[in-house]
């Protein structure tokens, strides 16, 4: 007895999930087809029971039949030899004309379309006229230009630093192009299915969604203009430093006698900038020294004097105790 009261409570449940789904089936048939009316108009009931309902159905569609679409349009980009990179540089020059160095980097620009995104110039302080003049300046060069600029930079100076990179950001790009392309597709539906909305309880589900997608919109965009700014333009940063004198040092293939050569007429200019360095602070410093001098002689003339009075006082009682004749 108690097998077959089993065997028929199995069956029972079979039969009760079997009855529940067929009518689950048949309430989504129902509702799909209530979905347009004969007349074309759109029939909110069914979707409008639970909140925001109608909104999920919109995002839903979006992505699936942008899917597809967006990995044919990212397969497509990725074959194609437009390849998106950011260039950058680093270049620092030796000038001994300072102001004739800065004028040709200047002319170089204006010749390529490029413009300065930042300079600084660091001159001599007021105690230092004399001081070594050096700028730094960040140019933007359109990409085209790129390698002309780099054959040009060294007319304008020594060249004795050069760093350059290349960073490919095609694979960033072309996804941010691709959601982006999604969000505008999620945008067109919500408008469209906000102009049909007449509950208000649908109408500010619609509005909140297309806010945030809006917000997706805006941020994509300004990353794409971002990466459109550092790709159609070469970021340059140009160092210029003023020297007294450029040497060329002699490399590991040069012969010993060049090698000692060049060491000895370094050691040269070396001693004469320091004897003229020591020239120029006695020059700045001179009334200071003199002042300075003047007190330690007066101190010294004291100091002397002071001395000079104990030993006649020490001497003055020995020649009194002399004996008189």
């Amino acid at each position: 007895m108690k097998n077959k009261k089993r065997f028929f409570a199995v069956i029972l449940t079979v039969c009760m999930c079997i009855s529940l789904a067929a009518c689950g089936a048949g309430s989504g048939d129902m509702t799909a087809q209530g979905g347009t009316a004969a007349d074309g108009d759109y029939n909110w009931k069914g979707e409008m029971e639970a909140p925001g309902a109608l909104y999920d159905s919109a995002v839903s569609e979006s992505v699936t039949n942008t899917g597809t679409s967006d990995k044919k349009t990212n397969s497509a980009l990725y074959q194609n030899s437009d390849v998106k990179l950011i260039r950058r540089a680093w270049l620092t020059v030796q000038t001994v004309e300072f102001d004739q160095s800065v004028a040709a980097l200047e002319e170089i620009v204006i010749e390529l379309n490029g413009y300065y995104e930042n300079a600084q110039l660091h001159s001599g302080s007021y105690y230092n006229r004399d001081g070594n003049r050096s700028g730094e300046y960040t140019i933007r060069i359109p990409s085209s230009a790129y390698d002309k600029f780099m054959s040009q930079i060294g007319g304008i100076g020594h060249l004795t630093r050069r760093n350059e990179s290349s960073e490919d950001v095609g694979e960033v790009y072309y996804d941010t192009e691709a959601r982006l392309a999604t969000q505008r597709t999620k945008q067109e539906r919500l408008l469209a299915l906000l102009k049909k909305a007449q509950s208000m309880e649908d109408i500010i589900a619609l509005e909140s969604a297309l806010s945030d997608v809006e917000y997706q919109i805006e941020r994509y965009s300004s990353d794409l203009k971002r990466y459109d700014s550092l790709i159609g333009y070469s970021t340059l940063n140009v160092t210029i430093d003023e020297v007294i004198r450029i040497v060329d040092e002699p490399g590991q293939r040069e012969s010993l006698f060049a090698r000692m050569k060049a060491g000895v007429v370094s050691s040269a200019d070396g001693l004469v900038d320091g004897v003229q360095n020591v020239l120029v602070w006695l020059s700045y410093n001179l009334f200071g020294l003199l002042v300075t001098a003047g007190i330690l002689g007066c101190g010294g003339v004291l100091l002397y004097g002071r001395i000079k009075n104990r030993k006649m006082i020490k001497q003055k009682p020995a020649d009194e105790e002399q004996p008189t004749e």
